[in-house]
């Protein structure tokens, strides 16, 4: 017998119990079986749990950590926070991030919603796992433009076109370099009806989807040509730790303001957090200061990444609020 209850207290919690986990009855019908208030029903189903009576047991599939993903949502004040299991290599593991993130969008998508489309190897991954969600008429707008020094399933333009491949949806891309020479050239491409007609699709997407860069000599800025190795490293020397869509930011989330933001032809963080629903994908061994970076920033709302970039994460933020910081 659970600790506790008295033998009367025992049978009637398991009839209650039995009533709403077997033979799936709400808690209307058991209260009118009972002769009990539905708020009774209710508490004497939490009592049953709480007492042992119902020992509930979830089979999850190997590798799902549904307490790291809560503690994770929680720490950030993240809507969702989804977990991909950790992989032996780095390839195997992007693999796993982009298909978890891909169900996670396809579960998010509805009828005709538009979303704007970031960069980057994680959302390529993304792409490349897409199969398409019941909802119609999907539009995805690139939200920076590309660089042809990359791969090309990189650029914000192939992942939009290929997730609306995916979904019989429309892609409308962006036709300008992900950086410019200075100000004035970003300023008059964005003036053009062709450019700036994108950057306004992508600023009223309900949904963003952005990848989180990192800051090493090997990043995705620097292997596009979009900054040089010694522009990324004064940007670590000013406490830059990660970037999304070109806008880098210290430990704390703080943007760091630098020249070169002039010439980024991406949705900036403000316009970003006017979007509804920003979702980051991220995985790499090199990413969990950028990853706390980015989410002390406060612009994204669901964060798809790999299992030990969600514990290093995590303690990172436990060792910082022990330091102070």
């Amino acid at each position: 017998m659970p600790v506790g209850l008295n033998p009367d207290e025992h049978e009637l919690l398991a009839r209650i119990a039995y009533r709403s986990y077997v033979d799936a009855r709400t808690q209307g019908q058991i209260a009118e079986e009972f002769a009990l208030s539905r708020p009774k029903v209710g508490r004497l189903l939490e009592r049953a749990r709480t007492t042992g009576v119902v020992d509930i047991h979830i089979d999850t599939p190997r590798g799902l950590d549904l307490d790291l993903e809560d503690r994770l949502a929680e720490a950030f004040g993240l809507r969702h926070a989804i977990v991909a299991p950790a992989a032996e290599g780095a390839a195997e593991q992007r693999t796993l991030v982009g298909r978890s993130a891909a169900r996670y969008l396809e579960r998010r998508l509805t009828d005709g919603v538009r979303v704007a489309v970031g960069h980057g190897r994680d959302l390529a991954a993304l792409a490349g796992a897409f199969r398409g969600p019941a909802a119609t008429g999907c539009v995805f707008v690139s939200a920076m433009g590309g660089s042809p020094l990359v791969d090309a399933p990189t650029n914000p333009n192939e992942i939009a076109r290929a997730l609306a491949d995916a979904s019989d949806g429309t892609a409308h891309s962006l036709y300008a370099p992900a950086y410019v020479a200075d100000g004035q050239v970003r300023d008059r491409l964005r003036e053009q009806d062709a450019v700036g007609g994108v950057f306004d699709l992508a600023a009223g997407a309900a949904l963003a989807l952005v990848g989180i860069g990192g800051t090493d000599d090997e990043c995705t800025m620097v292997r596009s040509g979009c900054l040089s190795a010694a522009e990324i490293a004064r940007l670590r020397a000013r406490g830059a730790v990660g970037d999304v869509l070109g806008t880098y930011v210290d430990a704390s989330g703080r943007a760091i303001t630098a020249p070169h933001l002039e010439r980024v032809m991406a949705l900036s963080l403000e316009e970003l957090r006017r979007i509804p629903a920003v979702v980051a994908v991220a995985c790499g061994p090199e990413k969990p200061l950028a990853i706390l970076g980015v989410l002390r920033a406060g612009i994204v709302d669901a964060l798809v990444v790999d299992e030990p970039n969600a514990r290093a994460v995590l303690e990172l933020a436990v060792t910082d609020r022990a330091q102070g910081s």
